[in-house]
């Protein structure tokens, strides 16, 4: 009798032993946050506050490991060919979204699970302080009468500040001259130093010469004005439908359980409004631009196709 209850217990403790994976619950070990461009970079500063602040609400710690190249494809294919745990996920942009269109891509949205969008980038069109452009309509008046002279930098081809332009040659019937540079910062340097007329720019690629007087901005890409740009209008308040921002999230292998989505999601909510965050996001010209999983897959989905 007391032998049986022994091996009872055994097989007890063995099932115990071999079930406990599937109870435990996720998080149970560190979680790797892929960043797909280099060190140092605005994206790669991000992914490193997320995982700074998001250890404390998720309860492991959360290492970043940078994998650059190809627009986002080499970080995206490192990421799928991992397990689908949830141990290794990576952040994504809103440029990412070009490298998902069509089967020439290679990878598509339906590759991944969209877990949370985390801040909003907004772009602006921006000049020397003395240019004689004060306006979009200034802008659109000179290039009408001069097609495809206007130079107007941005980063790269392909990319989310060219198809802004596209949109804007488009709603007003002009052909401007795109000038692509590696490097969000340049278009800015190019238009101080005379080199082009109009530069594309995130908030934080401009931000030191606008407040230094070297800089005015035309108008904002955005649905709505935003600090501190209050008194400027949006392309559409300046008879121009044109909306384009840019964004950085958080997403995961198409085949990681819903479960740790949601647990991931739950702690991106909390990280955007947690002090550290807000700080963070203010001293990098960035705003909270959280939209939970469902929403944001929408959001890339509709992008990607775009």
């Amino acid at each position: 009798m007391k032998l049986k209850s022994i091996i009872t217990a055994g097989f007890l403790s063995a099932g115990i032993l071999f079930a406990a994976p599937a109870w435990a619950e996720y998080p149970e070990k560190p979680i790797t946050l892929v960043c797909w461009s280099s060190a140092g970079s605005g994206h790669d500063l991000m992914a490193r506050m997320i995982a700074k602040v998001g250890e404390k609400y998720i309860g492991q710690p959360m290492v970043v490991l940078n994998k650059s190249g190809g627009s986002g494809k080499v970080a995206m294919s490192y990421v799928l060919n991992q397990k689908t745990d949830g141990y290794v996920v990576m952040t994504n942009t809103r440029s990412m979204t070009t490298s998902l269109r069509g089967a020439s891509a290679g990878l598509s949205a339906d590759d991944f699970k969209f877990v949370s969008r985390v801040v909003r980038d907004p772009f602006l069109i921006t000049v020397a302080q003395d240019s004689p452009f004060n306006d979009i309509g200034d802008l659109v008046a000179y290039a009408k009468k001069n097609p495809g002279v206007l130079t107007v930098g941005g980063y790269e081809t392909k990319s989310v500040d060219e198809s802004l332009i596209q949109d804007l040659e488009a709603a007003a019937g002009i052909d401007l001259n795109y000038i692509p540079y590696k490097g969000g910062k340049e278009p800015v340097v190019a238009v101080l130093g005379g080199h082009i007329e109009v530069a594309i720019a995130n908030p934080s690629e401009m931000m030191t010469n606008f407040k230094a007087g070297s800089l005015k901005v035309l108008a904002l890409a955005s649905d709505s004005r935003f600090a501190p740009f209050e008194s400027v209008q949006t392309l559409s308040e300046q008879g121009y439908e044109v909306v384009t921002e840019h964004w950085r999230g958080v997403m995961a292998a198409g085949n990681v359980p819903d479960n740790v989505v949601a647990t991931l999601n739950d702690m991106l909510a909390k990280v955007v409004v947690d002090p550290e965050f807000v700080t963070f996001m203010e001293n990098a010209n960035m705003y909270n631009g959280y939209m939970e999983s469902e929403k944001f897959t929408g959001l890339v989905k509709k992008q990607s196709t775009m």
